[in-house]
């Protein structure tokens, strides 16, 4: 990149980088759905209200469109049960499969909202 100021010319060199990925790893949950742990840097940047939870980094447009979830959202609890982590998001799911509904509990935009999940 080249900044001028005045008649001042600079070439900076910059690497862009994915954020969520250097404090939090990325967690796959059901194929086509990445978490990552909820981390005070990540909370502060997105303005999240929850204290801990998974947030959902990437999902396809099959799980967007099925789930209701999308990228930005908060996992924070799974069948009333709260979460802590992506990993603990990851077990949980695994737990509950087949075994019934599984109900997510996330935030989105500082309000809470559920969906129903069915594993078979």
């Amino acid at each position: 990149m080249i900044v001028r100021r005045g008649a001042a010319q600079r070439t900076l060199t910059v690497r862009i980088g994915d954020l969520p990925e250097v404090s939090a790893p990325k967690v796959t949950v059901l194929r086509e759905l990445q978490l990552v742990s909820l981390t005070p840097a990540i909370r502060a940047e997105r303005s999240i209200r929850s204290q801990a939870g998974a947030l959902v980094y990437q999902a396809s447009q099959r799980v967007s469109e099925e789930l209701g979830l999308q990228p930005g959202d908060v996992i924070v609890q799974v069948n009333r049960t709260g979460v802590a982590t992506a990993d603990d998001v990851a077990r949980a799911i695994d737990y509950y499969a087949g075994r019934g509904p599984i109900r997510l509990f996330f935030e989105r935009g500082g309000q809470l909202a559920f969906t129903d999940v069915l594993i078979r």
